[in-house]
């Protein structure tokens, strides 16, 4: 699964790369049965692939693993740097 992982990312972001320009972004896809500017369907995957992220972070820390930080430390890992964790 992990690899799988680091490939389609790397697939998408090559395939944006090389095939797709500012306007592209303007184009409309049926996502849904709605039309979709693909510059919305991207922001739709970055989006989902972070909520799937909070997901995992709860459900690894139900399950009493360690929690890495993805976007900067997560909760666990403020005492590595000396300071409390943000108020929440």
């Amino acid at each position: 699964m992990v690899a799988r992982y680091a490939v389609a990312p790397a697939a998408l972001a090559t395939e944006i790369e090389t095939k797709w320009e500012d306007a592209t972004l303007l184009e409309e896809d049926d996502m849904y049965g709605q039309r979709w500017k693909r510059g919305a369907t991207l922001q739709a995957l970055i989006l989902h692939q972070a909520h799937h992220r909070g997901q995992m972070t709860v459900l690894m820390r139900q399950a009493g693993l360690r929690v890495p930080g993805i976007y900067g430390p997560a909760r666990e890992e403020w005492a590595a740097f000396g300071a409390a964790p943000p108020a929440v």
